[in-house]
C-alpha cells in the first residue's frame, strides 16, 4: 500500500522533502530514500518468498531476523548518509520504553529493529540497546517529523473503530495544523503462508488508492 502511494506521487511529479517509517513502513521507506522506484520496490516485494525471510531460533521471538536485515541490505543503501531523501525510522526501544528515531548510522538494522513484531521476532540490539516494532507506540511512523515544519502526510493501515479516532486525535493531529490522513484497513489477514495473495492485495488498494487520491486532492 505505502508502495501504490508512491507510485501516485510519481505520476504526479510530486517528491516529499523526507520519508519517516515505522513497522512495515520503515521498509518501504528505506528503499524509496534509497533511490529505488515505487515500481522497483513493488517487484521486489512480490518476489519475496517464505524463505527469504524465515529464520526460527531460540530467543525473545520466534525468529531471529537476520534475513530481513540481510534483505534490507540487497535493496537499500548501507547508512542513512548515503539517502537520496533524508530518512527517520521510529522503533521502540525497550529499554526506555519509548520511541527511538534513528536518522544516523545503519540502515538495515534500524529498520529489522522498527519491524521487529513482538512475539514473532527477537528484539534488535543496537548500541547497547534493545528494540521491537516502532509501531508499539508510534503506528504511523510520524515521530520523526513533529518538530518539523512541513505538512505531514500520514498514511498507514490504521486501527479499527474507536480506537482509530484516538490515534488521530491525540497521537498525530498535534503534528501539523492541518495533517493529511491517507489510512485505509487491511482487506485482507495477511500472513507468511498468504504470499501468493500479494499481487491481488496490490491490485485492490492500487485502484482504491487512485480513486480515493483524486477524490480528496
Amino acid at each position: 500500500m505505502w508502495v501504490l502511494l508512491w507510485l501516485w506521487l510519481e505520476e504526479k511529479g510530486l517528491k516529499p522533502s523526507c520519508l519517516s517509517g515505522s513497522s512495515a513502513g520503515a521498509l518501504v521507506a528505506a528503499g524509496l530514500a534509497s533511490g529505488r522506484s515505487a515500481s522497483e520496490l513493488k517487484e521486489i516485494f512480490l518476489g519475496i518468498k517464505k524463505s527469504d525471510f524465515w529464520d526460527p531460533a531460540w530467543g525473545w521471538g520466534f525468529l531471529k531476523g537476520q534475513k530481513i536485515e540481510e534483505l534490507l541490505g540487497q535493496y537499500c543503501v548501507s547508512t542513512f548518509a548515503e539517502t537520496h531523501i533524508p530518512l527517520h525510522i521510529s522503533a521502540f526501544n525497550i529499554n526506555k520504553q519509548k520511541t527511538t528515531v534513528f536518522t544516523s548510522g545503519l540502515v538495515a538494522p534500524a529498520c529489522r529493529a522498527s519491524a521487529a513484531v513482538p512475539v514473532l521476532f527477537h528484539p534488535v540490539q543496537i548500541q547497547g540497546e534493545y528494540f521491537w516494532d516502532g509501531g508499539i507506540r508510534d503506528r504511523a511512523g510520524v515521530q520523526g517529523v513533529q518538530a518539523s515544519s512541513l505538512t505531514p502526510v500520514i498514511h498507514y493501515l490504521h486501527a479499527q473503530g474507536f480506537m482509530s479516532r484516538i490515534e488521530d486525535k491525540y497521537f498525530y493531529a498535534h503534528l501539523h495544523k492541518n495533517p493529511f490522513f491517507f489510512k485505509r484497513p487491511s482487506p485482507y489477514k495477511m500472513g507468511p503462508e498468504k504470499l501468493d495473495k500479494g499481487k491481488e492485495v496490490l491490485d485492490l488498494f492500487l485502484h482504491q488508492t487512485q480513486q480515493w487520491l483524486e477524490e480528496k486532492i
